[in-house]
């Protein structure tokens, strides 16, 4: 199941990413185009068909790893400014753009590297499941979801609030996508913190959480493109 998960989440990354693509050219919101595609990136270098060759490359000290956690943390900030400014959150933006947000960015990126070269990371291995007997690596993981947590709980709040609201359907339809899609990544936190932290459970979070998001920005899109333009009767 989770395999399914896997490349259907990158399926709907890329498929966002091309659809973003034309706009991007134009000018339109480029940032939520690189979104899609740093997204993308992500998502790839978790499946294994893709991310041994990638980290053999890379000299198969698992590198590769660090690529796919640092690239997540670029997609939650890129998207973050986006979805609360949509939703009119204030606190949220100043909660993850603000003094505090960037401190936790910072501290969690630096934890990364900091964790990475004091762990023995020979040997190529997706999710660095092989390592999880290193301290380090058990920390190397929890700086990686620390933020992205962090992230999607200032963000659950707007995004609960316009699906509950009397905003146009899909609109809400969005909002309810991206508020379960956040509310996953910060249940992958007690996850990570368990012994489960190698678990199905921990991947179906994780991947139904990046399907949701993606979705929901999606669909925030497509209500964009429906509404009615100059020249066009109001409804």
């Amino acid at each position: 199941m989770s395999d399914i998960l896997q490349w259907t989440a990158l399926g709907v990354c890329i498929a966002c990413s091309a659809w973003r693509f034309p706009a991007m050219l134009k000018g339109r919101n480029r940032s939520l185009f690189w979104a899609f595609v740093t997204a993308s990136l992500s998502v790839a270098l978790s499946i294994p068909a893709i991310y041994l060759p990638v980290d053999a490359f890379l000299g198969g000290n698992n590198f590769a790893n660090v690529i796919l956690r640092l690239s997540l943390f670029s997609v939650f900030f890129l998207i973050s400014s986006k979805i609360a400014a949509a939703y009119k959150s204030e606190l949220a933006l100043k909660l993850v753009q603000g003094t505090l947000g960037i401190t936790v960015l910072v501290t969690c990126s630096a934890g990364i590297w900091v964790t990475y070269f004091l762990s023995d990371l020979r040997g190529s291995s997706t999710g660095l499941g092989d390592f999880f007997d290193q301290p380090s690596v058990v920390f190397y993981m929890r700086f990686g979801f620390i933020y992205m947590a962090y992230v999607a709980a200032c963000l659950i709040a707007p995004t609960a609030k316009a699906a509950l609201s009397k905003r146009p359907a899909l609109d809400r339809i969005a909002a309810a996508f991206m508020c379960l899609g956040f509310g996953l990544v910060c249940l992958t936190i007690p996850v990570q913190f368990s012994p489960l932290h190698d678990s199905l459970l921990m991947k179906l979070f994780s991947y139904s959480a990046v399907l949701c998001v993606a979705l929901g920005l999606a669909v925030v899109w497509l209500s964009f493109i429906k509404r009615p333009e100059n020249g066009h009767k109001r409804r």
